[in-house]
């Protein structure tokens, strides 16, 4: 307040002054003054300041009227008979009647005249504080003005006419240095402003006081967070400073944000079709004001400030502003996720190739990142942006892979549309290979295979067939895939996920023993994201069937932390499984229980589909080697889908529930699913050496033709119709030669048309389709000997 008294001094001498407040906005003039005004009142002196509106600029004489009220207030007789200046009198006689008025209100002491937001102020205000301003040096006035530097184009002619004159003092607010910051952080909080807070506060404001005090208040409103976080009073100190700053300079900030980390002068130009002149004089106050981090367009302080500029855009102009960013973006070659991110925001429905490219290779990206969300609703976009059928049948089959990863479930809505389209003709072969894994996954065999030999995918690669063999085998019980042979070695890099868990399954079943392991290293050791995910699982799995188990963990902790496979859920899964496998194998049941705990948390046993037997598996067998009875029962009791005993994800299922009862005590119950599994191994040509040998170990010669062909029936564990399965089996016995080459599936689909259920009701309770239902009773019907499901209602 130095000034303010060597001003006030010289003016109780008879010489006026002005004092001309500049800076960005938020930066205190206001509150300068106030204080300022206080001071004045202080020393004896009289002040009046008043605050000029952009909502009144057009009104003339608003400015000096408002000045005048506040003088009548304090006791000045009005100076003009209509109690308002008239609006055809000359600035001059106007401002000599009042300045006549004013030196006898004040009787020889000071007065303070202030007015703020001068840059608002009407024209013929403006041209009387002008005429006061010249005269003013022989006077006892002293005038205060402030002004934003967002308006400089406004004021330079008032600028330019006063800041020459002698008593004429300019003050220019800059921000607040780190260690102002410091200081009036530890006045306001003392012990609460710790080292955190401060650097927090100084980076964040960028020492503008508003935006400062606005975090200091949200600090005060949540004490618990130590390094402090943007809140509702930062949000709103955002917006005024917005509001309070030129139109340019605002429009300038909204553009910036919508375009966000790409964003250039040139850019913003474009999107605000302004000049680049002016875009660059905006970027300069957005960081004098404190919002920018650096001096151009490098993004905002804080996220949090982005959001905030964002909010304040009307919705309907928002989603505009996006689609011409996308626009702009991608003229510009700017990456495809960043495109994607306004083309989704937009949702203008908008149609065309190049949306469609763009949206699918932002997927692509994502996807190689770990960010699964981002690459599925760029695909869901995609499906609406196609401009043909070819290329939305295109993007689905994407939207359904990327799905996958985050939740099998809710893929699984896409695949009959899919399936449609593939008979359409619309897709090729391995986006067909796509929809055929997830059918599998879904225990859809009759589909698959219809898919997979109209596509003609079998007949391309030979590593896909000798998989494909391997599975429909087991799940269509059909004898077309036996040229195949015994002990069929699945390729290293397979089609998809259900290859991958195939193989695992394989690893925790101790089958595949003739594996190699040349490539394994390698493949783990060039793991890097956006590579090809089976074959490094298939590569653990080689180094767990020749006794590396201790390995495979150490490889799986690392893998878990790496962000693109930690942050996609049937990654982390599948390596989580691996991982507890590899802890089963290698003695470790504390660790495998622990894992695959968090495995079945974060993914769920029912988006298992066929696959459930894996993970629950593993559950049971080390819940058992730890002697948890309870657990291992409650994972027993946990539903699996009934067609997952025609799968190879039996055969762990079978092996850990034969260990259960065989911990529990219960030879027989043990022997039976040990054997059938070793049988449905030889079956399937899986080397089931050790599980055969366990099974000899713990079994008797009390097991008959008859009862181990009871034994390749699913067994009643995990909720299954275990009534209505031994019926089934009763029924095959009853029936002709043939009822021994009952599979699995028909055995189940038998049993539930015994009990009266319609096609319909089957093929929704075994989760196939009524087509399928038809052709397994067509072939009860002959291995039986039967003409209809009558005929088989008196044999359960």
């Amino acid at each position: 307040m130095l000034l303010v008294e060597q001003v006030y001094a010289t003016a109780t001498r008879g010489k006026g002054a002005v004092l001309l407040i500049s800076g960005p906005v938020g930066s205190g003039k206001t509150a300068l003054a106030q204080e300022m005004a206080a001071h004045v009142r202080r020393l004896g002196g009289h002040s009046f300041l008043v605050t000029a509106s952009a909502g009144e600029q057009d009104r003339p004489f608003g400015v000096l009227d408002r000045l005048v009220e506040a003088m009548h207030v304090a006791g000045l007789p009005r100076p003009f008979p209509d109690s308002v200046p008239c609006r055809h009198r000359d600035p001059q006689l106007l401002m000599d009647q009042l300045g006549a008025a004013i030196q006898q209100f004040a009787g020889g002491r000071p007065v303070l005249i202030g007015v703020d937001d001068v840059h608002f102020a009407d024209e013929q205000s403006l041209r009387c504080l002008s005429y006061t301003i010249r005269r003013i040096e022989h006077s006892e006035m002293l005038v205060i003005l402030n002004e934003s530097t967002s308006y400089e184009r406004d004021t330079a002619g008032l600028r330019a006419e006063m800041l020459h004159l002698p008593y004429c003092h300019r003050i220019q607010l800059a921000p607040l240095t780190p260690a102002e910051v410091t200081q009036q952080l530890i006045e306001q909080l003392g012990a609460a402003a710790d080292t955190g807070f401060i650097r927090f506060c100084t980076e964040t404001s960028g020492g503008n006081p508003l935006l400062m005090h606005a975090l200091i208040a949200d600090r005060r409103a949540s004490p618990g967070q130590p390094s402090g976080e943007p809140g509702v009073n930062f949000r709103q100190a955002v917006l005024r400073i917005l509001h309070r700053a030129s139109p340019a300079t605002a429009a300038v900030a909204r553009y910036l944000a919508v375009l966000g980390d790409y964003a250039t002068p040139a850019l913003v130009a474009e999107l605000g079709g302004t000049d680049i002149v002016l875009v660059r004089e905006c970027l300069r106050d957005l960081y004098e004001i404190g919002l920018l981090g650096t001096e151009g367009a490098e993004g905002f302080r804080h996220g949090h400030t982005r959001s905030a500029v964002l909010a304040s855009i009307p919705l309907g102009d928002l989603a505009a502003l996006h689609g011409r960013a996308a626009e702009l973006l991608h003229a510009s070659g700017a990456p495809a996720l960043a495109v994607a991110e306004h083309l989704v925001t937009a949702q203008d429905g908008g149609r065309g190739t190049w949306r469609v490219a763009i949206l699918c290779e932002a997927a692509r990206e994502a996807m190689t990142a770990g960010d699964v969300d981002s690459a599925v609703n760029s695909l869901r976009y995609a499906v609406g942006a196609s401009p043909d059928e070819t290329q939305r049948a295109q993007a689905a089959v994407l939207a359904a892979e990327a799905q996958w990863h985050a939740d099998p479930g809710r893929a699984a809505r896409w695949l009959h549309g899919l399936a449609r389209d593939a008979r359409a003709g619309l897709l090729a072969g391995p986006e067909v290979l796509i929809v055929v894994n997830q059918l599998l996954w879904w225990g859809e065999f009759g589909e698959a295979d219809d898919l997979t030999r109209l596509a003609g995918v079998l007949d391309e690669d030979p590593s896909i067939a000798r998989l494909w063999r391997l599975y429909c085998r087991a799940g269509m019980g059909s004898d077309r895939y036996a040229e195949s042979g015994p002990h069929a070695e699945p390729p290293m890099a397979g089609p998809g996920p259900i290859a991958a868990v195939t193989y695992l399954s394989a690893a925790a079943t101790a089958a595949y023993d003739d594996m190699a392991t040349e490539q394994a290293d390698q493949m783990l050791a060039g793991l890097r994201a956006g590579t090809s995910f089976t074959p490094a699982l298939y590569a653990l799995v080689v180094l767990l069937r020749t006794g590396r188990s201790d390995e495979v963990v150490t490889w799986c902790d690392g893998l878990l932390k790496e962000d693109w496979i930690a942050r996609v859920p049937m990654r982390r899964a599948m390596i989580g499984t691996t991982k507890a496998v590899a802890a089963l194998r290698s003695g470790d049941s504390g660790t495998a229980l622990n894992e695959i705990r968090a495995v079945l948390d974060a993914v769920p046993s029912p988006a298992w589909g066929v696959v459930a037997g894996l993970p629950l598996s593993v559950a049971v067998r080390a819940a058992t080697d730890l002697g948890d009875t309870q657990a291992a029962r409650a994972y027993l009791a946990v539903p699996v889908p009934p067609v997952m005993f025609d799968t190879p994800f039996v055969l762990p299922y079978l092996q850990a529930l034969g260990r259960y009862h065989q911990g529990m005590g219960h030879r027989q119950r043990a022997l039976t699913h040990l054997r059938s599994c070793a049988e449905l191994m030889a079956r399937w040509g899986v080397d089931g050496t050790e599980v055969a040998t366990r099974a000899t170990r713990h079994g008797r010669a009390t097991a008959g033709a008859g009862r181990r062909r009871r034994a390749r029936a699913p067994f009643p564990a995990g909720g299954q119709p275990a009534a209505g399965l031994t019926r089934a089996g009763r029924a095959a016995e009853a029936g002709t030669a043939d009822a021994g080459r009952l599979t699995g599936a028909e055995q189940r689909v038998a049993a539930l048309a015994a009990a009266g259920n319609t096609n319909r009701q089957i093929a929704e309770r075994l989760s196939i389709t009524v087509s399928t239902v038809e052709q397994h009773l067509t072939k009860v019907y002959r291995k039986l000997n039967v003409r209809s499901r009558s005929g088989l209602r008196p044999l359960t």
